[in-house]
Formats: structure tokens, sequence, C-alpha cells
């Protein structure tokens, strides 16, 4: 572990959270500390320290896996966002979030042993902490206008995202109660979204 967080403090030294001044690393901590809490394993623990790494700073992933092992750093190559083009978009933005949906349904399925990939828990850890600061900002007083104006897009393509994800997570059966927090944030975020009740994976 020690490793690992070294890697992401080194990396994400300087970064900050979009339209605040709290230090970047917080982030991949938070999401760590998530992954513990909800059975994961000292792996998927490192994975979640260096799940941005290979976005958001120029370390490679053969420097990665030296540095950690190929099975962490798979993980993390798993949680990456893949760029599709240099346009800073919104039909980019998307083109590159579906990457992302699709390869969490195709690749992050039940196996032979009947549990969901290893990098699932972490994607799920990321967007949990994600939204869940999204909805304390918000029910601070935030104005929403303001706050989505922090992101590359604003708030309709985000509430694509959450509920796209949301649906991919659902429909690979994620187990757990990690995936209820994180639909009860996103519900709350943007509410009305009736489809996404208890009873959501027996629908399915």
């Amino acid at each position: 572990m020690n490793t690992a967080f070294q890697l992401a403090e080194s990396w994400h030294r300087g970064q900050v959270r979009k339209g605040t001044s709290i230090p970047y690393i917080s982030h991949p901590m938070a999401v760590s500390a998530l992954v513990l809490e909800y059975g994961g394993t000292r792996d998927q623990a490192q994975a979640a320290l260096l799940h941005d790494i290979l976005e958001d700073t120029d370390l490679t992933y053969e420097e990665l896996r030296h540095a950690v092992g190929e099975k962490v750093a798979d993980i993390v190559r798993h949680c990456t966002h893949v760029d599709t083009s240099d346009e800073k978009t919104p039909e980019a933005w998307m083109a590159r979030k579906q990457l992302y949906i699709d390869r969490l349904i195709r690749d992050g399925r039940p196996h032979d042993d009947e549990n969901v990939a290893d990098f699932v828990l972490v994607t799920l850890a990321d967007k949990t902490h994600n939204i869940e600061t999204t909805l304390r900002d918000l029910e601070s007083g935030l104005d929403e206008e303001e706050f989505f104006s922090r992101f590359n897009v604003g708030r309709e393509l985000q509430e694509w995202w959450y509920t796209s994800l949301l649906r991919a997570y659902l429909e690979i059966q994620v187990p757990g109660e990690l995936v209820w927090r994180f639909r009860d944030a996103v519900c709350r975020v943007f509410p009305g979204h009736w489809e996404f009740q208890e009873n959501a994976y027996d629908e399915m």
C-alpha cells in the first residue's frame, strides 16, 4: 500500500478537485477507503489509490506495472477513460464515456468464479465518491448552474453519464450495498428516475 500511496501522492501533487482548493489526493484516498469498507482486497485498494493516474498524469502503464505489479496495473487500466479524439467537445466527451460504459458491461460481468471482475468495485467506489461529493455540495446550498459549470459538460450530459453508469452496474448485477448507495445519490442529484427501484435487479 505504501508504494501505491507514494505514487499517487507524488503524481497528483499540486492537482486539486475541480472548482475547489481541495488537494486531488483526497479523492483516491476516499475511493480506496470505500473499497476496503465494502470488502475489497489489498490489490483493489491499491488500484483505487491509483485509479486516475494513467488518465491524469504522464505515468505509463509499463511504469505502473513495474512499480505495483500487473494485477493492480490492469485494474487501473480498466478504470481509465480512453480518449477517442483530441477535440474538447460534448460529442467527444460522450464518445469517451460510452466506451467506458461499454467496457464496464463487457469486461465486468461475472465469469467462472461467479464474481464481477476486480475492477468493478474500484470504478463503483470512484463514481460513488464523485456523486456523493456532488450531492453534498448541492445540498450545502451551492447554486446548481454554478456547480455544473465546473465540468467539461453541463447538467444534462452529467445526468446521462451517471444514470448510464447506474444502468450498467445494475445490468452486470454488482453485489453488495455500495451499488444502492450509488443509486440513492444519483437519484437525489437527478430526481425523477423511477426505473431505479429497490427491485431493479429482479426486473431486468
